[in-house]
């Protein structure tokens, strides 16, 4: 039979064997390696746009390097002005800090806000300490509600009181600023909340103490030269309340009631009251007015 196929015949066969064998390279081997090819492509592509990145990318690097070292330096200064030498890498020295300080930060908010002589500030600081449990220690950060405020004075006078909070030696926020009466007796009222942020060696405070509960022989209360087993004395300083001039009441809760419970749970008050008139003992770090 295949002596009966003309030469014709052959080529035209041949031409059909040679296209099929065409198709199949074509479908098994170039076509996967063009779509490899393109995906290669892709990726040099998205690759050099990446590496064209690269030195601005560099360049940030070392902005954000210098911004983080700039700012831990200016956090320190910030520290070193603004936040008692408290350390939680020992529980029980943070624990004799914590317990020291509210008399001494009550003493330097007092001598502080007495340098505003352009305005009579009522009323006194009281600070209970945090706990009496070296365990319970507040990390990291302790937050103090300091009451309700007022001073008196013409409508400037009070706007520069509030504004010289920012230079306190202390971080104390104030807010709620209200004005009430007629210039120059104005009574401005406003609330105040004291920050306070413990330091510990890379920002992890000391594990807890084997046995809870207050140390032994530190029950007394910060700054009071009295140390025991019992509890916290009585509040230094308690706030004065009362009418001041044009009937506006003095510091405690609005409309004259008691200043809201301190924070510390068991412990007593530290404080320094009365009003602040004329200048008082200059106050470490505090602006000279």
């Amino acid at each position: 039979m295949l002596s009966k196929l003309t030469l014709q015949n052959v080529i035209v066969i041949g031409i059909v064997v040679a296209a099929v064998i065409a198709s199949g390279i074509f479908f098994v081997l170039i076509r996967p390696t063009q779509a490899e090819i393109k995906n290669l492509d892709t990726q040099i592509e998205a690759a050099s746009q990446r590496a064209a990145q690269l030195p601005a990318a560099k360049k940030q690097l070392e902005n954000a390097k210098k911004e983080v070292e700039e700012a831990r330096l200016k956090w320190a200064r910030y520290e070193r002005s603004k936040m008692p030498n408290i350390d939680m890498t020992d529980r029980l020295k943070a624990a004799l800090a914590f317990w020291k300080e509210p008399e001494r930060t009550a003493r330097l908010l007092q001598d502080f806000v007495s340098k505003s002589q352009d305005v009579l500030f009522f009323g006194g600081f009281a600070i209970g300490v945090p706990t009496t449990d070296p365990n319970q220690l507040p990390w990291p950060i302790w937050i103090v509600p300091l009451g309700t405020f007022q001073v008196q004075g013409d409508f400037e006078s009070i706007l520069r009181h509030v504004e010289r909070w920012n230079n306190a030696p202390r971080l104390v926020l104030v807010d709620g600023l209200q004005l009430s009466g007629v210039s120059p007796q104005l009574i401005g009222q406003y609330t105040a909340t004291l920050f306070i942020l413990p330091r510990a060696k890379d920002d992890k405070p000391a594990e807890m103490l084997p046995s809870a509960g207050a140390a032994p022989g530190m029950g007394g209360m910060a700054g009071m030269g009295r140390f025991g087993g019992g509890m916290p004395g009585p509040m230094m300083g308690a706030p004065m309340t009362g009418p001041v001039p044009g009937g506006a009441m003095m510091p405690g809760a609005p409309m004259g009631g008691a200043r809201p419970p301190m924070m510390g749970g068991p412990g007593g008050g530290a404080g320094v009251g009365g009003p602040a008139l004329g200048g008082g003992a200059g106050a470490p770090g505090a602006e000279e007015y």
